[in-house]
């Protein structure tokens, strides 16, 4: 069975993910969320300072010895897998089949809200977190410093990052919502340039994090690209 490691949002954690991933489509492949530091499991670690430390960290909970598996990352996770893909290839261990980096236009691209959430006090950023769906089901204003914290620190990571010219050599599939303020049609082509091998696209429904209540619809653009794939390898060879 394929495995698909999926990396956080910014402020987010595997937790974010667990109901994601149990209602994913388990003849499809299995879900695993993975878990950086600052949160969860590993609330007790230092958080990281920049997205390529971050995906160093979160590599250690990703099997690369699966025989076949998958780097999902949303949002601010696409950068994490991204980065993680290049110090996998780095270090010669087996690749995964393919990206798949969804909400986030390519690495070169920095939304203009990343740039003003650093003049926002606590109550401005929550406020607009809610209208795009950024808060956790349940989450009052009263209980989010922790989580407000954890996102401060992530955006900053994003803000601070600038992708080098190196290639990823595995295809890479970008899923984008149609109602997502924070990507662009044009944005999200642009992965184009960050892959050796080549880039499809697919829209769904909705807003920001819509992905989450469409893990069916994920799943069938999974089997697909993973069909696509193996045509192209075959052709290859």
């Amino acid at each position: 069975m394929k495995s698909i490691f999926l990396f956080p949002y910014g402020g987010g954690g595997a937790a974010s993910y667990r109901s994601y991933a149990n209602r994913f489509p388990s003849d499809i492949a299995r879900v695993v969320p993975v878990e950086i530091p600052g949160r969860g499991k590993r609330s007790h670690e230092e958080y990281a300072r920049t997205i390529r430390e971050c995906a160093a960290l979160a590599l250690e909970e990703v099997d690369t010895k699966s025989e076949s598996y998958i780097l999902h990352g949303h949002c601010m996770g696409a950068l994490l897998a991204f980065e993680a893909i290049k110090l996998i290839e780095a270090s010669g261990k087996r690749l995964p089949i393919f990206l798949l980096a969804s909400g986030r236009n390519a690495p070169r691209h920095v939304n203009e809200w990343l740039r003003r959430v650093p003049e926002m006090d606590d109550r401005s950023l929550f406020t607009e977190l809610q209208e795009f769906g950024g808060i956790p089901r349940g989450l009052s204003f009263a209980m989010a410093q922790h989580f407000l914290t954890v996102l401060r620190n992530d955006q900053a990571m994003i803000r601070d990052y600038y992708p080098d010219e190196a290639k990823i050599k595995v295809p890479i599939l970008a899923l984008a919502s149609r109602d997502d303020k924070m990507t662009n049609a044009a944005g999200v082509a642009d992965w184009q340039d960050y892959t050796s091998s080549f880039l499809s696209i697919e829209w769904l429904d909705g807003q920001h994090y819509s992905f989450l209540g469409q893990p069916d619809r994920v799943a069938l653009y999974v089997e697909e690209f993973c069909k696509l794939v193996n045509a192209s390898a075959l052709v290859a060879t």
